[in-house]
């Protein structure tokens, strides 16, 4: 729970009530200001206070150190996993430098003989010469010879040419728009690209600006400087950030 954080009654502060209440208020700066109750519920009566701009500043005023995050423990399991790893490690090592390295078989092959086919050429058999018998001498016979015809030549035909087809042309696709919900309290940024800017309406800050769109408190004050340097918050002022991730 923030350590500023108070319960007002009849103009005195007491100590608050541990639940959102409309009675509860912020005294970081030293004027007691009202706050929503999800401001209240997701900021104040939570560790998240540490980031709050007004915990801040209200802390650095009162010269007190601010409480960091604590780092993750490692497990005990975690650890002993490793001592084991390394351990076995080191025996395998020194294992290995007690024989002398590591012996490997090297297995040679001999390559397997061939069968070469012998193929038996037969031997040249004796030709037997032809005889002539006797006959009758031919007599020359006188026969016409043909008179060449004329061949008709083809004519050539001419090829039909395909006619070219028309290729289809793509048809443009329309840009998908954006499907979160928080787009309807953004407006895109005229001179930058991927950027967007949220109006500040009453009861917001920074913190819940940031976790209501998706982002931490670091990417606001990257985005708006002038807040890091402790300029404060006020209704209708132009946060500008990068596409919500919720």
């Amino acid at each position: 729970m923030c350590p500023f954080f108070r319960r007002e009654v009849d103009g005195k502060l007491f100590a608050p009530l541990h639940e959102p209440d409309e009675s509860n208020r912020c005294a970081a700066i030293g004027i007691a200001l009202p706050q929503s109750d999800r401001q209240q519920e997701l900021v104040c009566l939570r560790s998240a206070h540490a980031d709050c701009p007004r915990y801040l500043r209200g802390a650095g005023a009162l010269g007190g150190a601010i409480p960091g995050r604590r780092p993750a423990a490692v497990p005990r399991a975690t650890l002993a996993a490793l001592l084991v790893l390394v351990l076995s490690a080191g025996i395998s090592f020194g294992f290995v430098v007690q024989r002398g390295g590591i012996d490997l078989p090297i297995v040679l092959t001999t390559p397997a003989p061939t069968d070469v086919a012998v193929v038996a050429t037969p031997s040249p058999a004796g030709s037997l010469e032809p005889t002539l018998a006797p006959g009758l001498q031919p007599t020359a016979a006188v026969s016409p010879s043909p008179r060449p015809t004329a061949s008709p030549s083809p004519q050539p035909t001419a090829s039909p040419t395909p006619a070219p087809t028309a290729s289809p042309s793509p048809r443009p696709t329309a840009t998908p728009r954006p499907t979160s919900d928080r787009y309807a309290l953004l407006k895109p940024c005229p001179d930058r690209k991927d950027c967007w800017i949220y109006t500040v309406r009453s009861g917001d800050n920074l913190y819940s600006i940031a976790n209501y769109f998706g982002h931490s408190l670091s990417t606001i004050y990257a985005w708006n400087p002038r807040y890091a340097e402790g300029a404060r918050l006020r209704r209708g002022d132009q946060i500008r950030m990068p596409p919500p991730t919720r």
